[in-house]
């Protein structure tokens, strides 16, 4: 049954051939880079509530880290916490695997039929630089360009990249990727290459259509006990500051005070009546 895969596999390599040149461009390279994009539309449906649900994850991640910061010593009420987040929300954390299991064997088809391609005509097994799709890229750029396009994708998509697990994994999968691309025929890299730039543009387009809103984690019940709020004390009320006097100024105002009360008591009618009676 696997063969029969392998041997479609490479039928459908030759069709893709078959329609490069009707359009003028007969190109196994260019029928590799078809292929992949006709792959990509079957997986379309997959790859896109896979990216969706990664993006979800980033925006539980406050309160994910709230649920293991307070079921930190119950590993089973964290667990069961977890899920309960999970199902409230309708996200999987599985939902990324199975787009990535349906790639393995599509990828191991791929390179088991480059192995024993006959190519209709060798001159156009050459693509850009490389003479033999069906063989090793001499100058390693696919290499670079599977690392460059696999970390890229990895960082886009990457739930939390404090993370000690997801953080090893952005650098060692591009480091594999890299290494599988030098060693094996050049129509895998290239498939890998056009899929992840694929991969790419699609998770740009979800992470623009899906904006992130800032969540502290409020959305739980937070059993934390309100601080008390102090009330501002009474501000004591300040004597009234008088403004220094010049010595001659004040003799001066002590002075006219004084005939001025003088004069009303000895000037005044009530103290002249007085006078009179006595």
């Amino acid at each position: 049954m696997w063969q029969a895969f392998v041997q479609w596999f490479a039928d459908v390599i030759q069709w893709m051939y078959l329609l490069t040149g009707q359009m003028g461009l007969p190109n196994y390279g260019l029928a590799i880079i078809f292929m992949t994009i006709t792959i990509k539309l079957v997986m379309f449906p997959l790859t896109q509530k896979q990216m969706h649900s990664m993006r979800a994850m980033q925006q539980l991640q406050p309160k994910m880290k709230y649920i293991q910061d307070k079921y930190k010593d119950n590993p089973q009420m964290m667990q069961t916490k977890t899920m309960e987040m999970y199902k409230e929300h309708g996200v999987s954390p599985f939902s990324s695997c199975l787009p990535l299991l349906i790639q393995m064997p599509i990828f191991i088809a791929f390179y088991q039929s480059l192995l024993h391609l006959e190519f209709a005509v060798v001159e156009h097994a050459s693509f850009l630089w490389i003479p033999n799709i069906g063989e090793r890229d001499p100058y390693f750029l696919l290499a670079v360009l599977a690392a460059a396009s696999t970390y890229y994708q990895s960082k886009l998509s990457t739930v939390n990249t404090q993370d000690p697990t997801q953080k090893t994994m952005l650098y060692i999968m591009p480091l594999f990727m890299a290494w599988i691309a030098a060693t094996l025929p050049a129509g895998l890299p290239l498939y890998w290459v056009t899929f992840n730039i694929l991969g790419i543009l699609q998770q740009l387009y979800v992470n623009r259509s899906t904006q992130l809103v800032a969540d502290t984690g409020t959305g739980l019940q937070v059993e934390v006990e309100a601080p008390a709020v102090k009330k501002p004390e009474p501000e004591e009320k300040k004597a009234p500051v008088e403004k220094p006097v010049k010595p001659e100024v004040k003799a001066q105002q002590q002075e006219a005070g004084r005939a001025k009360g003088g004069k009303k008591k000895s000037g005044s009618t009530k103290y002249r009546k007085a006078g009179k009676k006595r």
